[in-house]
């Protein structure tokens, strides 16, 4: 299977760079954001495992082309990254919503115009087409649906509560609140309706339920933590009524 680093050796090291270069993005202080650039790296690696399954030909269509998928998925938001430059939107909003048809059209433009001379012309096609395609639910093309099912897989899991972590923070709102996003999005099952109605393949979403399940434990382990309920059980066991001495809710 590859990793991150197989996926992207198929393609020419002049692409990954400009895509790189591109994926970066300066923030205020002077550092660098590398959370798109990280994002289009998993989504690549995903896309093309993805695209090995036997769900991926389920209506008999060719075997989609992984250099198509590689190159497409460097740049599939890459119109986050034109926006953040040309001021429209902040580095740290990147990602904090779908991507949009207009952002897909920027990255396919990006995608044709640093991908010329590096790539075959069918390469390239394909991949712009897979990048335009990606919203479309309905699409025949193989790419289009590897690149999106990776991309819906990775905004569920642990890398969710890093994307609502990174806003949280940007926004000044408390740790607690991922805990009380997380049990109201459990209440109103929209975990369940994420997995059944945005994933395609079943074995995407074999894949999702059990990241969601480490998503739990996860703030399980957070809660504990925030409220130092280890350390209050330690004390009660010891026979101290902590939450008496401290005046803590029972």
């Amino acid at each position: 299977m590859p990793n991150e680093k197989e996926s992207l050796d198929a393609l020419p090291k002049p692409l990954v760079r400009a895509a790189q270069r591109l994926l970066v993005l300066d923030t205020e202080g002077g550092g660098q954001d590398t959370w798109l650039w990280e994002q289009a790296q998993r989504v690549v690696t995903m896309a093309q495992m993805l695209a090995l399954l036997p769900e991926a030909r389920e209506i008999g269509d060719d075997p989609p082309d992984l250099a198509a998928i590689a190159s497409g998925g460097l740049f599939l938001n890459a119109g986050w990254a034109a926006q953040v430059r040309d001021g429209s939107i902040d580095h740290w909003k990147v990602l904090s919503r779908p991507t949009n048809d207009i952002q897909r059209e920027f990255g396919a433009g990006l995608l044709q115009e640093h991908a010329e001379g590096l790539l075959p012309d069918h390469v390239v096609e394909r991949a712009v087409a897979a990048i335009r395609e990606c919203n479309d639910r309905f699409t025949r093309l193989p790419e289009a649906r590897a690149l999106a099912e990776a991309e819906n897989l990775d905004e569920i899991g642990i890398t969710y509560v890093l994307r609502q972590f990174r806003n949280f923070q940007a926004e000044g709102r408390p740790v607690r609140q991922l805990i009380a996003n997380w049990t109201r999005q459990n209440e109103y099952h929209y975990w369940e309706a994420r997995v059944n109605d945005c994933l395609r393949w079943e074995t995407s979403r074999h894949i999702a339920r059990e990241r969601l399940k480490a998503v739990e434990q996860f703030m399980n382990v957070l809660a504990r933590d925030l409220s130092a309920a280890d350390l209050r059980r330690v004390l009660d066991t010891g026979g101290l009524d902590v939450a008496r001495v401290l005046d803590l809710p029972t």
